[in-house]
């Protein structure tokens, strides 16, 4: 495990300068909702989900709106009691984030997925998938 010792040590110190997280942060907002990536931004993280660099993996990045699940007001008479506008959902972020590579990406099954960036308003997950016809 000797190099990627040292890979994750420059992940972390990518993350901890701030200049480096805004240059990253600048290209994730310009992406759209569901984007296929190349490779891993977080090589470390996906090989432990079960990441391979061959054909029939995908890593799909997928942005996912921050804050609790808001419910229009009701426009006809309720008690204000029952009106109900914040909950709080059974699903967190990123079974969210999972579920919409999953419906972009019909054919493949999800190995799992990490945390990758957040601003005030959006999530960012990279989910680590396998093509359901891939070899192995």
């Amino acid at each position: 495990m000797g190099a990627y010792k040292y890979i994750r040590k420059n992940e972390r110190l990518t993350l901890k300068n701030k200049a480096a997280r805004r240059a990253i942060l600048n290209t994730l907002e310009k992406s759209s909702i569901v984007s296929r990536v190349d490779r891993p931004t977080r090589l470390t993280r996906a090989k432990e989900i079960g990441y391979h660099a061959k054909q029939g993996y995908l890593i799909v990045r997928v942005k996912v709106a921050k804050g609790s699940f808001r419910r229009p007001r009701p426009v006809h008479a309720r008690k204000p009691s029952k009106t109900g506008l914040y909950f709080n959902l059974a699903a967190s972020k990123k079974d969210i984030a999972e579920n919409r590579a999953l419906r972009v990406y019909r054919n493949a099954k999800v190995l799992g997925s990490y945390f990758l960036a957040e601003n005030g308003q959006y999530k960012w997950f990279e989910i680590i998938m396998k093509a359901n016809n891939a070899v192995n």
